[in-house]
This record gives C-alpha cells, sequence and structure tokens, in this order.
C-alpha cells in the first residue's frame, strides 16, 4: 500500500504512534497483520466489479446495507483503496449524511471541513471540499455538515450535476450510502450509479432484512453487482470456506 512521502495517514496525527496503530487495528487494509486470505477477497471483489460495470468511462459504484452495523462503510473504503493500488483515480464520497461513518474509521478531526451536503447546498465547489486521503490516487469527499434534508439534497439536481462534473477526473466514484432498510437515500440515488453493492454480516444479517433490502433496489431498477458477506470467519478447524485451501494460501502469501 503506498503511502505519502511523510510515511503516515493524512489525517494521522503526527508522533501519535498509537493513533496510527488503532487505525492498521480498525482497517482491513492498513495493517501488515492482515489475514492473506483477506486481501485475497477484496482482490476477488475488485475483479467482479470491474467486469460487471462499463468498460468505457468514469464508473460509479454505491455501497449499502439492510440495517446499521453490518459494515458497509469499511467495505467500500479498502474496495476503494484497493482500487486505487492499481493506478486508477478513486473519488470516495460519503455520502451516508444522517450517520457519517468514513471520518470515523480514518480518525480525522471531528471538523474536518466543508463535505458533501455543503456542495449540494451550493456553499461550496466540489473541488474545494475534496481531500486527499494521503494514499496514492485515492481522494475523499466527506458527508460535511448535518443537513435537516439529506435525501432532498441526493435527490436533486445539484447530486447529478456534482457526479457529472467529477467524472472527468476519476477513473472510479463509490458512494457509501445509509442502510436501505431505514432510509430511503440509498434508492433515489441509484438513478446516478453504475451498480450497487449490498454488504450483509455473517451471523448478524437477517434474511428477511437482507431480501426486503434486495427488493427495495429492485423495485427502483438498480443493477445489484452482488451481495458482500462481510466478517466471515476464517475456518482452520475444520472444513469451511477458506479452511480447505489454508496451506495453497500459505504458500501464496510467502511468496508475496
Amino acid at each position: 500500500m503506498a503511502m505519502n512521502k511523510k510515511g503516515s495517514m493524512h489525517f494521522s496525527k503526527k508522533g501519535d504512534k498509537n493513533h496510527k496503530e488503532n487505525l492498521s487495528a480498525r482497517y482491513i487494509l492498513l495493517g501488515d497483520r492482515v489475514a492473506f486470505h483477506v486481501k485475497e477477497a477484496y482482490k476477488a471483489l475488485r475483479t467482479n466489479v470491474m467486469f460487471s460495470v462499463p468498460d468505457q468511462g468514469c464508473k460509479v459504484i454505491g455501497v449499502t446495507s439492510a440495517v446499521p452495523s453490518e459494515g458497509k462503510s469499511t467495505t467500500v473504503l479498502n474496495l476503494a483503496l484497493t482500487f486505487a493500488e492499481t493506478g486508477t483515480r478513486v473519488l470516495l464520497i460519503d455520502g451516508d449524511m444522517r450517520r457519517p461513518n468514513i471520518k470515523k474509521i480514518l480518525g480525522t478531526a471531528e471538523s474536518e471541513g466543508k463535505g458533501l451536503s455543503d456542495v449540494l447546498a451550493r456553499f461550496v465547489e466540489a473541488k474545494e471540499a475534496i481531500r486527499s486521503s494521503g494514499y496514492d490516487n485515492l481522494d475523499i469527499l466527506f458527508s460535511g455538515s448535518v443537513p435537516p434534508n439529506p435525501v432532498e439534497l441526493l435527490a436533486s439536481d445539484n447530486m447529478k450535476e456534482m457526479i457529472e462534473g467529477l467524472k472527468s477526473d476519476y477513473d472510479y466514484i463509490f458512494v457509501d450510502t445509509p442502510p436501505i432498510n431505514v432510509v430511503t437515500d440509498a434508492t433515489v440515488i441509484t438513478r446516478l450509479l453504475h451498480g450497487i453493492i449490498l454488504v450483509a454480516r455473517e451471523n448478524v444479517s437477517r434474511r428477511d432484512e437482507v431480501s426486503d433490502a434486495l427488493n427495495k433496489l429492485n423495485f427502483v431498477n438498480a443493477k445489484v453487482l452482488g451481495l458482500v458477506l462481510n466478517d466471515r470467519v476464517f475456518q482452520t478447524k475444520r472444513r469451511g470456506y477458506y479452511g480447505k485451501y489454508k496451506h495453497y494460501y500459505k504458500e501464496y502469501e510467502s511468496d508475496d
């Protein structure tokens, strides 16, 4: 993973070793102790997304979940990082203006400046609100000030104009959206997306909630790229999803 010239994330406090260690622990792709199969799972997800969207032009991908606490924000951030590793220009938009999580995961200051809501309200231009993540090829547009009408802002012509205006600067734009079973924000933005990914969490997500979320996406004719099962346990003592191939992963890991 490419770091900035200072050798730390742009949002980390200088000299704050504990802060950096906390980021590595919370971020799937930032630590050296990340399991090999986890990295490969994100690379596989990246490949699947690349083959599921148009070849030409900027691709706009949304990520949502049925209900809160299923890992959608961590998933979209790590997916954006994985794409940035390939050298493509990536923008991550925190479109969850009701309960923004990207700045919390990154460990930014509570006041990160202008963001998406401020751009959509015409208080600032998008390019002025976009910030560098500190990683090569990845920029971030935070959620901004908490607005009284987030769904109206996402459904506005301003949102469409902003996305269209940014397409010339990026190869991929990822949008973190609120849980689809809780509010309608994710459904109104689907008209601007080339596809959307639904995140579920093992032993947390309920079948009826996931089914309800898929029905909502199908109702608005959203292109569902797939379902990401988050927090899958790595099986070692019994035959499981990765346990069967553990020795193969170990061999590849030694050469990685």
